[in-house]
């Protein structure tokens, strides 16, 4: 039997992901089973055990890689042009992946958030202090050129940052309010940030 080398395992895990990703987008957590995703990825039931033991396990991997994918984009920031905007742009491009069917986890995370705890889950803890710690870092960038302020508590602003992101994105998703206009509410964050941080 010819051996496996680590960059096929690699690929084919992330293809597996990917394809699991365009599944819970579609049918949220709850609604998506192992069967879903060996039809969407072209896979047999032995070749996705062989990768995954469970939906939960998926799950956190597809987790992975799309907060892989936003905090990237905080990361990869030029820190020779102004960071204000750049962190607008950031926040923007977040909430627009949240328009976008195919990739659009938010009702799956919220489903599998409510279903799992922290302490069965410790990602879910790494994964908001992994963001929180980049919020933070890029803050630091900006007080460092001089372009935010320096007496601020990046760790409060960081988490209320995240939180008022994740309420924005669970609220165009859920359409709480039929009237609610998204423009206004990012024009508004925005100065709020603004203000805060300048």
């Amino acid at each position: 039997m010819p051996r496996v080398s680590q960059k096929y395992i690699e690929n084919r895990k992330k293809m597996i992901v990917i394809s699991a990703r365009q599944v819970f987008a579609r049918k949220g957590y709850v609604s998506a089973s192992m069967k879903d995703i060996m039809s969407e990825a072209t896979i047999s039931r032995g070749g996705l055990y062989a990768y995954f033991q469970n939906i939960d396990s998926i799950f956190i991997e597809v987790l992975k890689y799309d907060d892989s994918l936003q905090a990237n984009r905080l990361i990869n920031s030029d820190l020779n042009k102004p960071l204000l905007p750049q962190l607008f742009d950031w926040i923007r491009e977040i909430v627009q992946s949240s328009q976008t069917t195919e990739t659009n986890l938010i009702r799956a995370r919220s489903e599998f958030f409510l279903a799992h705890d922290v302490e069965d889950v410790p990602y879910l803890r790494e994964r908001h202090e992994n963001l929180s710690q980049h919020i933070q870092e890029f803050i630091a960038a900006g007080v460092k050129t001089g372009e935010f302020k320096g007496q601020l508590d990046v760790n409060s602003f960081s988490g209320l940052l995240i939180s008022m992101i994740d309420g924005i994105l669970l609220h165009q998703h859920y359409q709480y309010a039929a009237d609610t206009k998204l423009i206004p509410i990012m024009s508004l964050m925005n100065h709020m940030i603004e203000n805060t941080l300048t």
